[in-house]
Order: structure tokens, then C-alpha cells, then sequence
């Protein structure tokens, strides 16, 4: 039987949850079929059988998983013949902490950027209540949020040196020489904006830009293969290893 994954639809056909595409990159990497279920936002109805808030939510046969990060211990539990995406105790304790920085630091660097353009983003019938939640959450309007992004996204850059120092040594992905969740869940932010925003992250010069571009050719470029802005890159000068402002090309 075939697993279902469950995701957000938005305009023009994007599908812009970023915990969505963290289970769509670990079930590639898993080499397993499934078949995604695009649905609104303000759809609660159709997973109300697995009583989630939100997606992701994938059905394998008899088995129902909320949340990305359950999905990929699943699957590493289910598919033990399959590519690990956890790397046994070890590694699941280094990616747990990689959740973790993802969440707290490089979402909060990174989300405040495109919050205005999210919304565009969105189904026409969920931005009423896209907006009203993300304002009530950030407790200012979405264009206060996002104005000025081109005099934070310095923060998003300072965010990310944990992984920029590994790919400057020459490690080419987070988890080591080969990708594993660790990589699906920093990149599943950069797709998330991607997917939902024309405005550029990443200079061109950027050993994480280049990581990013390697993680869109993974699986017959699975992830560059949907609808979303172009990827161009940025212009940075570079001081002393920081980044400083920035014109886009």
C-alpha cells in the first residue's frame, strides 16, 4: 500500500509547508513511494483522524505519524533495510540538537524575512486566517514583521555559521559525505522560502548557497522540481568573515 502524505496547498499549486517537505526528502531518501494529499490550511476536517493541528501527516498502511520529526524516527524504525536517516542513538541525538537550532534560531532568522510574502503564498481561502494567526503570533501586522529585511537578513547569515565553518573544511553536507535528515531539516527552511518568496537569502559566494543547490539535485531534483521563485543568489561584501550588506543582483 502506498503512504500518504498530507500537505499544505497554496497558490498556484505551491506546497509551502516546511514540515512537509521534511518528510518528502526523508521518504526519497528512504527510496519509498508515497503519494502527497495537497489541502487547505483552514481544512481541519480531512486529518481530523489522526487529531492533528496541523501537517505533516503521513498514513502507511494501519500506521498514522503527526509531526516530521516522528515520521523520520518511523521510518528509520519500519525501514531498517532502507538508508538510515538518523544514523542509529548517536546520530539521532546530534540531529535532535540540528531540530532544535532549526527551530529556535534559524526559523526565527529566517521567517520574519518572508512572513508578508507567505501569505501571498497562501490559498486565497486560508490568507484570512493565515494573517490573522501569524499577527496574533508575531503581535504586529505581517508588513511590520517583514519591512527592513534587507538590513536583518544579516542575521539569518550569522545564524547559519555552525554549517558554513563544516562546508568551508569541505564537508559537503550537514550529516557528513552523504545527506540524512540532519540536511532535510535546515534545507526544509530554505524551501519553505524557496517556494514562498522571490527575495534572496543566500550570496552565490556562499558555502551553504552551494549546499542548498546540492540538496535541490538530490533525487532527480525532487525539490527543484516544483513551483516556486527563482534562485539567483545575492551580492555580499565580505569583512573578516562576516557578512555585510548586500544588494541583491
Amino acid at each position: 500500500m502506498t503512504i500518504r502524505l498530507y500537505e499544505l496547498l497554496g497558490d498556484s499549486d505551491r506546497r509551502y509547508s516546511q514540515f512537509s517537505w521534511r518528510a518528502k526528502m526523508a521518504l526519497k531518501h528512504k527510496g519509498l513511494e508515497f503519494e502527497p494529499l495537497p489541502l487547505l490550511l483552514t481544512d481541519k476536517e480531512t486529518t481530523a483522524f489522526a487529531d492533528a493541528k496541523s501537517v505533516s501527516v503521513m498514513v502507511d498502511g494501519e500506521v498514522i505519524k503527526v509531526d516530521s520529526w516522528d515520521i523520520a524516527l518511523y521510518l528509520d524504525e519500519a525501514y531498517p533495510d532502507k538508508p538510515s536517516l538518523l544514523g542509529g542513538s548517536i546520530g539521532e541525538g546530534v540531529t535532535r540538537i540540528i531540530n532544535s537550532w532549526c527551530e529556535r534560531a534559524v526559523n526565527v532568522a529566517l521567517g520574519p524575512l518572508i512572513a508578508r510574502d507567505v501569505l501571498d503564498a497562501a490559498h486565497m481561502q486560508d490568507r484570512k486566517y493565515f494573517r490573522e494567526t501569524m499577527e496574533k503570533m508575531y503581535k504586529r501586522t505581517l508588513e511590520e514583521v517583514q519591512d527592513g529585511r534587507e538590513d536583518r537578513v544579516i542575521n539569518l547569515y550569522r545564524t547559519l555559521d555552525p554549517i558554513r565553518t563544516s562546508f568551508r573544511k569541505g564537508q559537503p553536507f550537514i550529516s557528513g559525505e552523504e545527506p540524512a535528515y540532519a540536511d532535510y531539516v535546515v534545507f526544509s527552511q530554505f524551501q519553505w522560502a524557496r517556494v514562498t518568496s522571490p527575495f534572496q537569502l543566500l550570496s552565490e559566494e556562499d558555502p551553504v548557497y552551494a549546499w542548498r543547490e546540492r540538496m535541490l539535485d538530490l533525487y532527480e531534483q525532487f525539490a527543484r522540481d516544483t513551483v516556486c521563485y527563482e534562485v539567483s543568489g545575492r551580492k555580499f561584501a565580505v569583512n573578516d568573515g562576516c557578512y555585510l550588506n548586500l544588494l541583491p543582483h
